[in-house]
């Protein structure tokens, strides 16, 4: 049995003069109106409401949206469900970390409760079995893939930027990333997972993120049409009518995939079978392009690289449920350990970013350390999914 432990004792004093609470339990922000539901004859309209914060998810969020879906499951009268986040700037821009670290710091279990909670509903958008569409209108980070990109319909519009940063948090892309981003073609996934690359617009689509591409200006149209659609709505009527509006949308849209220019050297350097080897395939590209992913590789902490590449390397080989299970194992490690809590401070709190891994290199970021980190929990512990969830 190993002896390496997940700790954040002396977690107060990592926060290096941050604005630290004392608190188990989040405290909601001043803007958290939390969802609007919307009806239009028989679609469900549901809007991320929390403009300031960019419609980060609360917990409180989560738990209004969950019984609402498993109850749209059996209601005849919702064909269909959308959603999408209040105004232009953002979908999602991802999870309530802060609060997570809050309560870690105060010995509380918020972090315990939210992935949970948040991982059930993610599993539940991604075998949703009525049609659910995601409008990924602005900015769609981390957590907010998993409200999007994990279903059967995502749009994108020429306003998304996605993006999936935790690496430079100490944490790792979760939300099914494993089970997603380990299937995009040419390692794009291992580069977007490890460099938090942003992909914008109809590259989406390109790289497998997005099923459709619709410009901003066709949502409340594309919203009037469905509502009109006859009696029980198929998955089959609503991929064509998407079809409809993204061959309608603007062709005036950069066509060309922003990536294409690097798309050999990412199939050939991120297929390294180690951080570590990775890093020399880069070194010995040695492009102005390469040199800049090393930069951006310079930056992340060692022990959430390693638990990525680990994670999508084997991704894969898992199912929805299988990577949200080992996601969450993840996530109580990370949150028990201290990168995390170093990454939110250095990128959230102080945004001094300048965090200091512990850590410090890959070197020290043994197999023992990482098994550590997959290994599971006693059965009572762990997440279980299922269609008992839509019951």
């Amino acid at each position: 049995m190993s002896k390496f432990k997940f700790e954040h004792i002396g977690l107060r004093s990592r926060f290096r003069g941050s604005r630290v609470q004392s608190m188990s339990q989040p405290r909601p922000s001043s803007d958290d109106h939390g969802l609007l539901y919307r009806r239009q004859g028989k679609v469900q309209h549901v809007t991320l409401n929390r403009p300031k914060a960019l419609n980060a998810l609360s917990l409180e969020m989560v738990r209004d949206l969950t019984p609402r879906l498993k109850e749209w499951a059996h209601d005849p009268e919702t064909a269909v469900v959308t959603l999408r986040g209040a105004g232009d700037k953002a979908f999602c821009a991802g999870g309530d970390l802060k609060n997570i670290t809050f309560s870690a710091q105060a010995g509380g279990h918020y972090g315990k409760e939210y992935f949970f909670e948040e991982f059930q509903l993610d599993y539940m958008i991604g075998v949703y079995p009525k049609p659910l569409i995601s409008i990924c209108n602005g900015l769609t980070f981390g957590g907010a893939a998993g409200l999007s990109v994990i279903g059967r319909f995502c749009v994108a519009t020429e306003k998304t930027v996605f993006s999936m940063p935790e690496c430079f948090i100490g944490l790792f892309p979760d939300v099914g990333s494993g089970y997603y981003l380990s299937r995009l073609s040419d390692n794009l996934g291992v580069f977007l997972g490890l460099t938090g690359h942003r992909v914008k617009g109809r590259d989406l689509v390109r790289v497998g993120l997005a099923s459709h591409y619709i410009d901003n200006s066709q949502i409340a149209e594309l919203e009037s049409a469905l509502s009109n659609l006859p009696g029980v709505v198929s998955m089959e009527e609503v991929e064509l009518l998407l079809d409809s509006f993204q061959a309608a949308s603007s062709t005036n849209y950069p066509e060309s995939f922003s990536l294409e220019p690097h798309r050999k050297q990412i199939s050939h350097c991120f297929a390294g079978k180690s951080v570590e080897e990775i890093l020399a395939r880069l070194r010995q590209d040695g492009s102005s392009w390469a040199l800049a992913q090393l930069d951006i590789l310079s930056k992340m902490s060692p022990t959430a690289l390693k638990i990525s590449l680990r994670l999508l390397q084997h991704g894969c080989d898992m199912d929805l449920a299988q990577a949200l299970q080992t996601e969450y194992r993840l996530t109580q490690r990370c949150v028990a350990d201290r990168d995390f809590h170093e990454g939110i401070r250095a990128a959230i709190l102080d945004k001094d970013h300048n965090p200091c891994w512990c850590p410090a290199t890959l070197e020290e970021v043994t197999e023992e350390r990482l098994e550590q980190y997959f290994s599971r929990f006693e059965d009572q512990e762990e997440l279980i999914l299922g269609d008992h969830l839509f019951y």
